[in-house]
């Protein structure tokens, strides 16, 4: 499609952002090759990186030429064949540390739901720019919650926690853009914190009450909690609160619509039953993480072992660093998983805090340049491409850092273009490279 000629000398990429990708990419190879320096397979973990990265730098180029706007008429046959790719990990996936998330390819291993999210952004754009004038509309957020019901369905088969709590922000993110109602994106906000909730408050009373004398109050909630009766309280209360604030909303003559206090209890009902069944399924390593959170100095060498050394390599790298492939964290190997999922914390104790807000700061700007991007976006399509990437960047972002930290959770989702991982870089390359092209034909004629 030809593009208008631009004026006042304009160019027709933003340098800044491909400049940004760039400072990225390049801090993220030296702390892999620094952090997986120790290890025995140090070369075969080089020469991926290197494999994935030129790859990574084709698709970017590719996807910033290439019309995007041909994604949104192929949504539906993008759409079938990421179900079909991920049903096919179900099948011949290779499973890894407890995941069957990777299919073997001979020379390479791919991860498909690293590409589902990018395509699943492209797909649920289409739909939510052709309902965009209807986006406030109940019907239009449960269609969206069904478009993407499959997929995670099929996610939490791997199963893969981390990637299937990835997809509802995303998807809260392009539906706020789009128009939703407050009222419904608060409402789905609010059972998802009750359902996460539950499990971390189960598991820290069962830490802090281990063992409670017999016949005192926590002994006795221990004994209901067996049969499901302190959540039967809960939801009953809940309920008479409602009905206590509707009554007193009335008296006050509030202009409250009476559906919002018929709503409250059954979405914390219903978040709180997800909770005890999510309680329920938990497996040993994600209750330790859980663990971890809220009570880390139970299990200094056990549970919290990770974000415990994770925060020791980032408080001891003091301003500057110790230097590339001097850290002692990473170097003597006391920091786990170092090159992938605590890649931040190598960059903390080796480049210091230089290092680490340089790369926040760069962070920040790629956010900046994709709003950018949104905002001078021809077409609700493009703009809603470029909200669904800030809200899968932002929350890789905040939770990757922020588990390093430790004042989230651990999960397993990598720090994008820092951590190690071939299909994470490649797919993310082209999605940023997506991002420049929409950026690209701002001026393109309709």
């Amino acid at each position: 499609m030809a593009l208008r000629a631009e004026s006042g000398g304009k160019s027709r990429f933003d340098w800044g952002f491909i400049a940004t990708v760039a400072g990225l990419v390049l801090m993220g190879s030296l702390a892999v090759f620094s952090a997986a320096n120790p290890l025995p397979y140090w070369g075969q973990i080089v020469q991926r990186h290197i494999l994935a990265l030129v790859l990574g730098a084709a698709l970017f180029i590719f996807a910033m030429n290439f019309n995007y706007q041909v994604f949104q008429d192929q949504a539906k046959a993008i759409y079938g064949f990421v179900l079909a790719l991920l049903a096919c990990v179900i099948v011949l996936g290779t499973a890894h540390k407890g995941h069957k998330a990777w299919l073997n390819l001979g020379l390479v291993s791919f991860q498909p739901s690293e590409l589902a999210r990018t395509a699943m952004i492209l797909v649920l754009a289409a739909f939510l720019s052709r309902r965009v004038r209807r986006a406030a509309e109940l019907e239009t957020v449960l269609y969206s919650f069904a478009i993407l019901a499959p997929v995670l369905a099929l996610i939490l088969k791997e199963p893969d926690f981390a990637t299937f709590l990835s997809f509802l922000p995303i998807l809260l993110g392009m539906l706020f853009c789009a128009g939703a109602s407050s009222r419904h994106l608060s409402a789905i906000t609010g059972y998802g914190l009750v359902a996460l909730g539950l499990p971390m408050l189960i598991t820290w009373c069962q830490i802090r009450y281990a063992a409670p004398a017999p016949n005192s109050w926590p002994d006795l909630l221990m004994r209901a909690a067996r049969f499901g009766w302190p959540a039967v309280g809960a939801m009953l209360a809940s309920t008479l609160l409602s009905l206590a604030a509707w009554r007193l909303a009335g008296m006050m003559r509030l202009k409250i619509k009476t559906i919002t206090f018929i709503a409250i209890p059954i979405i914390f009902s219903a978040g709180l039953l997800t909770g005890i069944a999510v309680n329920a399924k938990l497996k040993g390593y994600q209750r330790n993480r859980f663990v971890a959170y809220v009570a880390p100095q139970e299990d200094i060498q056990g549970a919290a072992y990770h974000v415990h050394q994770s925060q020791i390599a980032i408080g001891s790298g003091g301003l500057l660093g110790k230097g590339l492939f001097s850290g002692t964290q990473s170097q003597l190997g006391f920091l786990p998983e170092r090159h992938t999922d605590f890649i931040y914390a190598v960059v903390g104790e080796e480049m210091g805090v230089w290092g680490t807000m340089s790369i926040l700061g760069l962070y920040l700007l790629l956010l900046w340049r994709v709003v950018v991007a949104g905002r001078c976006a021809r077409d609700t399509y493009g703009y809603l491409v470029c909200c669904g990437f800030i809200s899968m960047f932002a929350f890789s972002l905040a939770l990757n850092m922020g588990m390093c930290l430790g004042v989230i959770p651990v999960a397993g989702i990598p720090l994008p273009l820092i951590s190690y991982g071939g299909s994470s870089l490649a797919i993310t390359l082209w999605s940023l490279g997506i991002v420049a092209n929409i950026y690209a034909r701002r001026y393109a004629l309709l």
